[in-house]
This record gives structure tokens, sequence and C-alpha cells, in this order.
């Protein structure tokens, strides 16, 4: 009779203890870098975390042999879209600038979908308040027109790189590598 109990005991936890890890599970707010080092903000539970967080190793596991494979490409090709807009200006591949994707966690679990979320806005704003690209550094007030010309052929240049890099990975490993905030310079109005 003990016995009978015990295990009817056993299976009406069994039953209900699915229901209250369900409840129970815990999320949290990430921030996502892409390879330019822009980033966006997800909410994400440990699994979608851990799956995430997969695919990144794996993406750095590959990182080295893309950016030689792009730097060799990126020699090779000289009619990228700044030569031809430029012969004089041969930029060398910004590789220093590229790094792999990464993902570090921005607040701490939350057993409420709700606050999550409000973190998640938070981070957001903060976000748009500060953009990474306003770190401090002084500005001329009057640059020279080929000053303001190098910088915008740098950027493209930057730009060109990190697509050329993506679009290696994403078919080295065979699914797309997100980014954030990227424009290419076929598409330069794209936000």
């Amino acid at each position: 009779m003990k016995k009978v109990t015990a295990m009817m005991s056993l299976s009406v936890a069994a039953l209900v203890c699915p229901f209250c890890t369900a409840q129970m599970q815990t999320v949290a707010v990430y921030q996502i870098f892409d390879i330019q080092g822009l980033s966006d903000y997800k909410i994400m539970d440990k699994e979608e975390h851990a799956k995430l967080a997969a695919q990144i190793r794996e993406e750095e596991k590959i990182f080295p042999s893309v950016m030689v494979e792009a730097k060799k490409m990126w020699d090779e090709n000289q009619t990228s879209v700044m030569n031809k807009a430029n012969k004089a200006a041969k930029l060398p591949f910004p590789g220093n600038k590229i790094k792999p994707r990464a993902i570090k966690k921005f607040s701490t679990d939350f057993s409420d979908l709700d606050l999550a979320k409000k973190q998640l806005a938070q981070a957001k704003s903060h976000a748009e308040n500060n953009p990474a690209g306003n770190k401090g550094a002084a500005k001329k007030q009057n640059p020279k027109p080929e000053d303001i010309a190098r910088e915008e052929l740098q950027a493209r240049s930057f730009i060109e790189a990190a697509s050329m890099v993506n679009k290696l990975m994403g078919d080295k490993l065979g699914r797309p590598i997100p980014k954030y905030g990227f424009t290419t310079p076929e598409n330069p109005n794209k936000k």
C-alpha cells in the first residue's frame, strides 16, 4: 500500500512539475554584436541563449580562415566600389576593425516578461541616446574636403569589407549571419 501511494504521489508530482517549470522559466535581455561592432538587444530565455551562443562559437572557429580569405579577395579584387570612384585611393583591408559576433548579458534574469520588456526598452533607449560613434572624440570644426572624402572612403571600405566577411562566413556555414544597422555600398540608403 505504501508503494502505491508513493508511486501516485510521484506521478502527481511529475504532472505538476512540468507546469511549474514552464511558469518559472526566466528570461534576460542580451546585447548581440555583429561583425561591425553594431548591436541589437533581444529578450531570450536560457535555451535561446544557449543556441545563439553555440552559433557564435561556431562562427568564431571559422573566423580566422574567413578573414584570410576575405583579405586575399580584397587584395585581388581591384574593381571594388571605392576603386572605381577613385583609382588613386587604394585602401588596405580594414581587418582590424572586423570582429566576430558576440553576445553579452545586459540584465539580470527575470521571471516576469513585462519587467524584461521594460529593461529592453531602457536598453534600446540608452543605445539610441548614446550611439557608439560618439565616444567623446573631438571633431574638427572645419574639416578639409580631402579629409571628409578620405573618411567617407574609409567608411565605405570598412562596410564593403564587413559585407564580404559576412557573406563568406554565411556561405561557409550555410546560414545567414545577422547584421544590425548594416549599410552596403550597393544600397547606402538602407538603415
